[in-house]
């Protein structure tokens, strides 16, 4: 064998060995993400559907009874319908669905679920008492809740009747949940690629070495690279906004006002956020892992395709605190509700804040070479 050859893999393998980032990157991050992943999606139980009910006002006997019947439906697993080969089917979950009712006060309240994701279809009985479902016959997830729920114990023949209404609702379509997500999504990459990425390319190809020696102020020098980004990225989801209203007929309802607030703080955050992950780095391949990460959890995390509270619970109560998962959350606000600059304030001090802190510990910590 060449000795030559074997040295220099051998040598390769040490360098490896004493990169500490590179073992975590090679083999505990993808471990970890199948874990994660695996964590989340694997259908263990049974297929759980939420359904929303609308409780009647003002009728405590209605109520009762809704809810009482809906703790029935809750309280067993129900065996799918029209399985010829039941008997031989192992994995018996497959063919078992079991039902989450979500009580509302108001048609408002239901619908309002029904845009974010928290429930797939609402109930709500009419003067005779008559359970009448809601639903987008567009959405296979609400079609197939309608037919598999159960209303008696003849099976599927509430579904043959006509008790099925459809919703026309703006904000109902897969497109108006996903567009806004799309629109924060792009916020987080051109921060993070356009100031992260330069900055740590500078660094890598000493820029920053020979900048450092000319009477310039740290904070100016990142903050240029904060507000060239914001032109850019501005341009950007413009862009995108009109090729979605103009094509899809998306539109944000609650006004223009409350959607550039949230493109100026998810910038801010964004970029905030990209300074502090490239403010150390010092090899380019080291950098390019935290923000990749950095991109790649918060797109699977943040509910940016699909909503986030189908993850379990646990998860829920940290994803929900993510930067993305609050941009995306309030721009849906914005799109899908109609809600206006106080309704998404809190959302931007958030971002925005966020923003600044990262800003300025990021420059503190700034390494020129």
């Amino acid at each position: 064998m060449n000795n030559a050859l074997f040295n220099l893999t051998a040598t390769q393998f040490r360098q490896y060995l004493r990169e500490p980032q590179i073992l975590f990157w090679s083999f505990g991050f993808p471990l970890l993400l199948v874990w994660l992943l695996g964590v989340s999606f694997a259908e263990a139980d049974v297929n759980e559907r939420v359904v929303g009910v609308v409780l009647p006002a003002a009728d405590v006997r209605a109520q009762t009874e809704l809810k009482a019947w809906a703790g029935r439906v809750e309280a067993k697993e129900h065996t799918l319908p029209s399985i010829a080969n039941s008997g031989e089917i192992k994995r018996t979950h497959l063919v078992k669905v079991k039902y989450r009712f979500k009580y509302y006060n108001s048609r408002d309240d239901v619908v309002r679920g029904l845009k974010r994701g928290d429930v797939q279809v609402f109930i709500e009985p009419d003067a005779s008492g008559k359970h009448l479902y809601f639903l987008d016959p567009q959405n296979s997830d609400a079609m197939l809740t309608y037919f598999f729920l159960r209303d008696d114990p003849d099976g599927l023949s509430k579904a043959v009747e006509k008790n099925m209404s459809v919703l026309e609702s703006p904000g109902l379509r897969y497109i108006d949940f996903l567009v806004p997500g799309l629109i924060g999504m792009a916020i987080m990459e051109t921060c993070l690629i356009a100031v992260g990425w330069t900055l740590i390319e500078k660094r890598a190809t000493k820029v920053t070495r020979q900048m450092r020696i000319t009477p310039m102020n740290k904070h100016d020098f990142l903050g240029a690279h904060v507000l060239a980004c914001f032109v850019f990225s501005f341009a950007e989801i413009l862009a995108i906004y009109f090729f979605a209203q103009s094509y899809f007929d998306v539109h944000a309802q609650g006004g223009l006002a409350p959607f550039v607030l949230l493109i100026v703080a998810g910038n801010l955050c964004f970029a905030g956020i990209a300074i502090l992950a490239a403010s150390r780095a010092l090899k380019a391949q080291t950098a390019s892992g935290l923000l990749e990460v950095t991109i790649l959890f918060m797109v699977i995390f943040s509910g940016i395709f699909f909503s986030y509270k189908h993850f379990p619970e646990w998860m829920v109560q940290i994803i929900q605190y993510l930067p993305l998962t609050i941009l995306a959350d309030a721009m849906r606000m914005v799109f899908v509700e109609g809600a206006g600059v106080a309704d998404i304030a809190r959302a931007a001090i958030i971002l925005s804040v966020t923003g600044l802190l990262t800003f300025l510990t990021g420059a503190k910590v700034f390494r020129w070479y």
